[in-house]
């Protein structure tokens, strides 16, 4: 006997998919060029730049030396096209 999927249980795992896809949160990672670093030291730096509000102070974590590695960079411009056409 198959397993038949119910079209509901199928919506339910791609709206969990476009939802967990689309969250507003960045999720950032750290790391200090040039230094040797430990996990506790991380949490130490990363829980005295939490606020109350628990949203992280992403320019704290600057100020002690941490860089995030995914960037705020959008993407590079399109190349725009020679007015004349493509060379050949």
């Amino acid at each position: 006997m198959t397993a038949v999927i119910r079209p509901w249980c199928l919506l339910v795992v791609v709206a969990s998919g476009v939802l967990i896809g689309c969250s507003s949160d960045r999720d950032r990672q750290w790391y200090k060029p040039n230094a040797n670093y430990t996990v506790d030291e991380f949490k130490r730096d990363r829980d005295g730049c939490t606020g109350k509000d628990k949203v992280l102070d992403e320019q704290c974590m600057k100020d002690r030396g941490w860089v995030p590695l995914t960037s705020d960079r959008t993407a590079p411009p399109k190349p725009t096209q020679n007015p004349r056409g493509p060379r050949y």
